[in-house]
């Protein structure tokens, strides 16, 4: 580049010798010689300061789910588009194995250099191990005026943020059908859990599944039901409080919602093979109205409206009854997601880069942006007026409820694999509710 610009001024001084003739140059034309030059120079270490910055990037956004394919993959898009010299370098991982792919490659510490990350107990690891870089120095861009601080609690240790969430993850709510419940006698939700009972009772006698469970993979009953059953009946600072050693998993409010969870496979109101069901397959079984309902979590209404529309069902969407003996009866359990992190260590030119793409990425647009795809978000912005009234609906039955706390957000990972295992079992009639706490409490 150096050579051009000084090839280009060697071209424009002949240029201006030619038309002076054989005049020797004067002070105007050395001047304006002079200043193509300098100018060049400038122009060539401009051009050299924006050397090409390279970024590993992981997540495990595969475009299956609204808030990927219409949001957040065409935000990564439009970035590289504007910013030619930092190259992503992405690798995109299946949910699935995107969690066990990052804690192996942490326990070497070989992490990219932006990476999705889980909150709370999964990205601690992380955080302990120093594989992280805090935000403190940047995170006045977001608090100051687009999210609550106390927003970023599940990616805050030590009073330092290591991640910026894109949205809430609320993993509890009733998709139900509602032609399906009226052939059995009901045109309302039921209110109590007793309620509920007798119209899946119902449900049965007119050769419907109540409720179609895909758990396969052991974090449905987990994440979608005893995270939300459990916060009811146990409280909402319970697992804080078992953690700190000031309550037990033995405690018999932790064995009722254990008891529920059994109660409802003792019954048969799920399918009979839903430990061998995954979750898309159990949501295709309630689209095929093969059950009256499915519970799943916040990532599902989006598909869940649009389906509806498209296979003219008449759904409704609710959350799980009042349980007798409840201590935080509006509890639904939720937790922010959909975060980047930046490694530690990265040189000055990669840490600007990366910080830059955290700024572009999450921002107002990007969460008003994911409100019309049917996502929470934990960013203070304006309704669109262009969302789905069906969304509106959904919005206020969360607006009725407290955020609870994910068993598998707050849990270390032993623990998360005991009940994760251990529910499985317990519907499987493998275990006793009892067993199961107390293995909890074991392993603790």
């Amino acid at each position: 580049m150096i050579y051009q610009v000084l090839n280009i001024s060697l071209d424009y001084y002949y240029c201006i010798k030619k038309l002076g003739g054989n005049k020797v140059i004067n002070k105007r034309n050395s001047l304006i010689i002079l200043i193509v030059l300098i100018v060049g120079i400038l122009f060539t270490s401009s051009v050299m300061a924006q050397e090409t910055v390279e970024l590993e990037m992981w997540h495990a956004w595969t475009g299956q789910d609204a808030f990927a394919s219409e949001v957040l993959l065409p935000k990564i898009e439009e970035f590289q588009e504007n910013n030619p010299n930092i190259k992503l370098k992405i690798q995109v991982i299946p949910n699935d194995s995107y969690r066990t792919k990052l804690r192996t490659q942490a326990a070497g510490g070989q992490i990219p250099d932006i990476m999705q990350t889980y909150p709370g107990s999964e990205v601690q690891p992380l955080v302990e191990a120093g594989l992280l870089m805090d935000l403190e120095g940047i995170i006045d861009y977001w608090t100051d005026d687009l999210i609550p601080r106390d927003s970023l609690s599940a990616y805050t240790f030590n009073d330092k943020v290591y991640a910026i969430p894109a949205k809430v993850n609320y993993t509890h709510f009733a998709f139900y059908n509602k032609d399906m419940l009226e052939e059995a006698g009901y045109t309302e939700w039921p209110e109590t859990y007793d309620e509920f009972k007798v119209m899946a009772d119902a449900l049965k006698e007119n050769d419907i599944v109540p409720i179609s469970l895909g758990n396969k993979a052991k974090w449905v009953l987990q994440s979608i039901y005893i995270s939300t059953i459990g916060d009811r009946l146990t409280g909402i600072d319970y697992l804080e409080d078992v953690l700190a050693g000031e309550r037990k998993f033995t405690d018999p409010a932790f064995i009722q919602a254990l008891d529920v969870i059994k109660e409802l496979a003792d019954k048969e109101y799920f399918n009979k093979d839903a430990n061998s069901l995954n979750d898309m397959e159990m949501r295709q079984a309630f689209y095929q109205k093969r059950a009256a309902m499915f519970f799943g979590g916040a990532w599902d209404i989006g598909g869940v409206i649009e389906t509806a529309k498209e296979e003219d069902m008449n759904v409704g969407i609710a959350t799980f009854p009042q349980i007798e003996g409840e201590v935080a009866p509006k509890a639904l359990s939720g937790v922010t997601g959909s975060a980047f992190s930046i490694r530690s260590g990265l040189s000055e030119a990669q840490k600007e880069a990366a910080i830059k793409f955290l700024k572009f990425f999450y921002s107002e647009e990007t969460y008003v942006d994911l409100l019309r795809t049917g996502s929470f978000v934990p960013a203070k912005v304006a309704l669109p007026d262009d969302i789905s009234p069906q969304f509106k609906d959904v919005i206020n039955l969360v607006n009725e409820h407290q955020i609870g706390p994910v068993y598998d957000a707050v849990l270390p990972i032993n623990l998360i694999q005991t009940i994760n295992n251990g529910l499985q079992s317990l519907t499987a009639g493998e275990i006793t509710s009892e067993e199961l706490a107390q293995e909890m409490q074991d392993n603790l």
